[in-house]
């Protein structure tokens, strides 16, 4: 079973996108995952995403979360999670099958690599990381602040589509629901 998932590579502006798991044993996972927790959100996403320094801790006690990390040409320079058991409950009223739904969470890029393609491949390259995690997977939902316009263009070209749900934790603007089928 495969660590690393990998996204399109060609033209200059299109390095080489990877998404590599961040909850298996060895020096290169160390490496990426001390990178990670340095990678910052830009200022005004602070609001929309948490950061690893706080996420990958709480991944790392989950077993149903799996950490991720982007890299790009072998660099990290994003970070995400592949959440199961949140999942359950919190698509209750979004899809019938929870037990085949997963969520996409706390992704993101570093400030400097934004805007680049990056966030759109390592959304198209998310399907194929989940079916390495979770091989019954159907579904990868993620919800998303409707203000946060760039993410939500980037989860739409990576292929995945609005459910016209919304997600409300009472704390925070609801979210849009986007989905994307695990083939």
């Amino acid at each position: 079973m495969p660590d690393t998932t990998e996204g399109a590579a060609g033209r200059p502006d299109r390095a080489s996108v990877a998404l590599v798991r961040l909850d298996r044993p060895g020096p290169d996972v160390e490496r990426l995952r001390a990178a990670v927790l340095r990678i910052r959100v830009a200022p005004g996403q602070r609001a929309l995403v948490t950061e690893a320094v706080e996420t990958l801790p709480r991944a790392d006690a989950d077993p149903d979360r799996t950490p991720f990390a982007v890299l790009v040409d072998g660099e990290p320079v994003g970070f995400g999670i592949i959440d199961r058991g949140g999942a359950r409950a919190e698509l209750a009223g979004v899809t019938a099958d929870t037990a085949r739904a997963v969520m996409l969470r706390a992704f993101y890029l570093a400030p400097e690599r934004q805007g680049q393609g990056i966030g759109r491949r390592a959304c198209a390259a998310v399907e194929a990381l989940v079916r390495c995690v979770h091989p019954d997977a159907a579904e990868v939902f993620v919800a998303v602040s409707e203000s946060n316009r760039a993410a939500v263009r980037a989860y739409r070209a990576g292929g995945f589509a609005p459910t016209g749900d919304r997600l409300s934790d009472g704390v925070s603007a609801p979210r849009a629901v986007l989905r994307r089928a695990v083939a």
